[in-house]
C-alpha cells in the first residue's frame, strides 16, 4: 500500500466578478464634450476679425444691452413681459426707444458713411498719382473712434521732412495738399499732430523735439489750407515730441517720426471741447464783499 502514489485532487472554486462600475464612461464623455467646445470656440475666434471681437468683448461686458442703471426694476405689471434684449436678464427694463434714439442711430451711421467715402477717395487718389502712389507704404489711413485717421510716416529712405527741421519734401508738401483737398469736403474739425521718434537734440539746447514737433505740425496745416480745407474747421494742431509713438517697441523707429491728422465724429469733438473751453466769465464786481469784524 505504501507503494502507491497518492492522488491530490484540487478543485477551484469560481466565484463570479462583480460588475464594473460605468461612472467613467460618464466622466469621459462630459470631458469629450467640453474638449469639443473649446475647439469649436478656437476656430470661431481664429475666424473673426478685430472689429467683431470687440463686439463681441462688449456683449459679454454687457449682456443685457441696457445703458440705464441695472438698479431700476421693471414695475410689477410689466414683469414677464417678453423682452428684445439678447439674453433676458429677467427683472430690467430694455434700452429706451424713440425717434430720439433713431435719430442718432441714422446721424452716426451716415457720419461713419461719410468717413469711409472720404478714406476711399485719398486712397484711390493717392493710388492714381504717379508721384504719390510710392508713398502707399508710409500712409496709414483708418477709421478710429474718434474719427477718420490719416497718418503719414516717415521713411529711412525717404523722409517726409528734413532732418531735424520742419521744412517738409516736395513729394511730402503734395501729398499733404492732395489729402488736404480730399478734407476739404468735410465740415467735420480736424486735428493735426506732429510726432518724434526718441532720437533728441543736445541736452543744452533749447530747441527740442517739443519745438520740433509743434512746427512739423503747423507746416502740416498750411499745406492743407492750400489743398482746400477751411481755417475755421481746424480744432487743433498740436505738437506731442516723442510722447506716443507709432512703434512702441522700438523709440527710435524713424516711423514715429509723422503727421497724424484725424477728421473727428462729433463724440469725439465734444470730449476735445470739453478739455480745451475756457472756464465760464465771472463778474468779480457782483461778489458780496462782508465787513470785515
Amino acid at each position: 500500500m505504501s507503494d502507491q502514489q497518492s492522488i491530490i485532487i484540487k478543485r477551484i472554486k469560481k466565484c463570479p466578478h462583480g460588475a464594473h462600475g460605468g461612472a467613467w464612461k460618464i466622466a469621459f464623455a462630459d470631458f469629450m464634450t467640453a474638449a469639443m467646445a473649446f475647439f469649436l470656440m478656437l476656430w470661431v475666434l481664429g475666424g473673426t476679425n478685430d472689429e467683431e471681437m470687440k463686439a463681441m468683448a462688449e456683449y459679454f461686458r454687457d449682456p443685457s444691452v441696457i445703458e440705464s442703471s441695472p438698479a431700476t426694476l421693471v414695475e410689477s405689471e410689466n414683469a414677464g413681459r417678453p423682452t428684445d434684449a439678447v439674453i433676458d436678464m429677467g427683472g430690467y427694463q430694455d434700452a429706451p426707444k424713440g425717434t430720439e434714439g433713431e435719430q442718432d442711430g441714422a446721424d452716426k451711421a451716415a457720419e461713419q458713411a461719410e468717413m469711409e467715402a472720404l478714406k476711399q477717395e485719398i486712397e484711390e487718389r493717392v493710388a492714381a498719382n504717379e508721384v504719390l502712389s510710392p508713398l502707399q507704404e508710409q500712409l496709414k489711413i483708418e477709421i478710429t473712434p474718434n474719427g477718420l485717421q490719416v497718418q503719414i510716416l516717415d521713411d529711412r529712405k525717404r523722409p517726409m521732412f528734413g532732418t531735424g527741421v520742419d521744412l517738409p519734401k516736395d513729394y511730402a508738401a503734395k501729398l499733404l495738399k492732395e489729402v488736404g483737398s480730399v478734407l476739404a469736403k468735410t465740415d467735420k474739425k480736424i486735428s493735426i499732430a506732429g510726432h518724434t521718434d526718441s532720437s533728441g537734440y543736445h541736452s543744452s539746447s533749447e530747441y527740442t523735439n517739443w519745438e520740433l514737433s509743434a512746427d512739423r505740425a503747423n507746416a502740416a496745416r498750411r499745406l492743407l489750407l492750400e489743398g482746400g480745407v477751411q481755417a475755421g474747421d481746424l480744432a487743433q494742431v498740436v505738437g506731442m515730441a516723442d510722447t506716443v509713438p507709432f512703434d512702441k517697441e522700438n523709440p527710435y523707429n524713424p516711423r514715429n517720426r509723422r503727421i497724424s491728422i484725424i477728421v473727428l465724429n462729433e463724440e469725439a469733438e465734444a470730449r476735445l471741447r470739453s478739455l480745451s473751453e475756457a472756464p465760464q466769465y465771472e463778474d468779480l464786481s457782483q461778489r458780496q464783499v462782508l465787513p470785515s469784524p
